[in-house]
């Protein structure tokens, strides 16, 4: 059977990520100090979507970042300190 990645469900209750899961969700010394979308929408418990949806309507909690006209980051600060976390 083939190893799978946790659910975002399962990352998103652990206290403190771990080194072996993938992506922004494990701290690394010089990583990355934003959340694509997808990523900022798991952190924060909605889809997204409704991330993109409000952030097109100028309604998002957070400030996105534009990289292109169809693609926006958010910096890992303002994620964690809406989604309570401490970094």
């Amino acid at each position: 059977m083939e190893s799978r990645t946790p659910s975002v469900a399962n990352r998103m209750d652990a206290d403190e990520p771990t080194s072996t899961e993938t992506g922004a969700w494990a701290p690394q010394p010089g990583g990355s100090l934003f959340y694509s979308e997808t990523e900022a929408a798991a952190r924060l418990g909605v889809h997204r979507t409704t991330l993109r949806a409000l952030a097109l309507a100028g309604l998002s909690p957070v400030e996105p970042v534009a990289i292109t006209p169809h693609r926006r980051v958010y910096r890992r600060v303002d994620i964690h300190r809406l989604a309570g976390i401490q970094s």
